[in-house]
């Protein structure tokens, strides 16, 4: 999506072997970053960690990276092609780069649409573990495929990267205020309803546990996001053609690296994520291991074990009651 110049490079620089060479090491890397991208997206679908909805939104920025690496490998393909000479000239290429923008564009939009999908879990607490309520997703998926069609064709059309760098920035930033506060929030809800029902603190648990893990993505990868963007604007700048075309590289390297540390950031957020990771790495290492049956030590007391929330945080003696006292009340 972003414009070389191949024709200034190999006729007023010595530069296009090399960068000729960077583009062919570039294709299998990208082809790596699929497989990469669909094994997470896989772990995703089969963990279940949190909400149908939420996996499914998951899902969309999993489909489309992969989507748009394709069109990548499509382009740099096309870029080495020694018939090859200017972008504009191949209707291919140009049909390349409005999937890669459209991608994109959904991409770097879904994070306000994970927040508004908490917003609906806080609303409906006390059910919404419960009920899957479907239409949230496809509603959000029909605002997903909206944004990302009008920005692609914009972004073509108009030369509109600035305007749309603006409805990105101020959109995420809108997203992680409402995650903040969505976050402060359901830590308010968990301390004031210490007596509601397990339904009720479970989903309290879970926005708990979603709104960190997006603080975690947004403080983590926030970074290679902004540059991302940065280098979507750079025609705005006035920068030589050189820089400018060089300028994609900043936006390949930081999208690889994103998509890749990105599944492991929320890995550390999601035990279920983790446990069918290293299930599957155990399968492929092949290692055989004896399972010994558990014996508890004659030094350990009874009396000093210890009953944690869903938080992970020791119960007192009331709150551990209360749990009981719930369970019995499910199970009636």
């Amino acid at each position: 999506m972003h414009y070389f110049n191949r024709t200034y490079f190999e006729k007023e620089t010595d530069q296009w072997p090399m960068i000729s060479l960077i583009f062919k090491i570039e294709i299998p890397l990208i082809v790596f970053n699929i497989l990469h991208t669909w094994l997470f997206h896989w772990i995703n679908l089969k963990s279940v960690q949190f909400h149908n909805n939420w996996a499914s939104i998951m899902s969309i920025l999993y489909i489309q990276h992969i989507v748009a690496d394709c069109a990548w490998i499509g382009q740099r393909v096309l870029l080495i092609q020694d018939s090859f000479t200017d972008p504009f000239e191949s209707d291919l290429f140009i049909r390349l780069s409005y999937i890669r923008a459209f991608c994109l564009f959904l991409g770097l939009s879904i994070l306000p649409c994970l927040i508004i999908e908490r917003i609906y879990a806080t609303i409906h607490i006390s059910d919404y573990e419960s009920k899957l309520r479907a239409h949230i997703f496809y509603t959000l998926l029909c605002l997903l495929t909206i944004i990302g069609s009008i920005t692609s064709y914009t972004y073509h059309k108009y030369e509109s990267s600035l305007a749309i760098f603006t409805f990105i920035t101020i959109s995420s930033s809108l997203g992680i205020m409402g995650n903040i506060i969505l976050l402060n929030l359901n830590l308010r809800y968990y301390d004031e309803r210490s007596e509601a029902c397990l339904k009720t603190r479970y989903q309290i648990t879970e926005n708990i546990k979603v709104c960190r893990l997006v603080n975690g993505i947004v403080f983590s990868m926030g970074g290679f996001n902004g540059l991302m963007c940065i280098t979507i604007i750079t025609d705005k700048f006035n920068l030589s053609t050189y820089t400018s075309s060089l300028s994609m590289f900043a936006f390949d390297i930081s999208a690889i690296i994103y998509s890749t540390v990105f599944p492991y950031v929320c890995m550390h957020y999601c035990k279920n994520w983790k446990a069918t990771f290293l299930k599957l790495i155990a399968k492929f290492t092949r290692q055989r291991r004896s399972v010994q049956p558990y014996t508890t030590p004659e030094s350990i007391n009874k009396a000093g074990l210890t009953l944690k929330n869903t938080k992970g945080e020791v119960m007192s003696e009331y709150t551990t009651d209360v749990y009981f006292q719930q369970l019995k009340l499910s199970w009636a």
